[in-house]
């Protein structure tokens, strides 16, 4: 499971997307939609919270989510502190929700990995669809 959340602006409209793959590296599923106005950490953590989601309805297995949030990802994994209270509302809903597979891992990749490309253009999509 890839994912990816930006803004335009900082806060500013914001989108968020993902791009679930099987075995074989093919696409099972993916999306992008806006969610208002936020910061680009909130879009990324939306990113998260709903590929998490969208994953259950695959698998409640063995799952890897990445994203090019290494804020994200470390706080996540506890790495980092989450000193900002609504970012701290954001891990525990990633974590409630992530509770129900067998075993969750969330690794940071570079934005230039093909597929977190991939679901960066499905954000940039969904923004400029909106005319943002």
């Amino acid at each position: 499971m890839y994912t990816d959340g930006g803004a335009r602006g900082n806060p500013g409209p914001a989108a968020s997307g993902y791009a679930i793959f099987g075995p074989a590296g093919e696409v099972l599923d993916k999306g992008a939609k806006t969610i208002g106005r936020r910061t680009n950490n909130e879009a990324e953590y939306e990113a998260l919270i709903w590929a998490i989601q969208r994953a259950k309805a695959i698998s409640v297995g063995d799952v890897r989510f990445h994203s090019d949030s290494e804020l994200m990802v470390r706080q996540v994994n506890g790495v980092y502190q989450v000193k900002k209270e609504h970012l701290r509302v954001l891990v525990e809903r990633v974590k409630k929700e992530a509770a129900g597979f067998r075993s969750f891992r969330i690794v940071s990749l570079p934005r230039e990995d093909e597929r977190i490309q991939l679901v960066d253009a499905l954000v940039n999509d969904a923004l400029d669809g909106q005319g943002f």
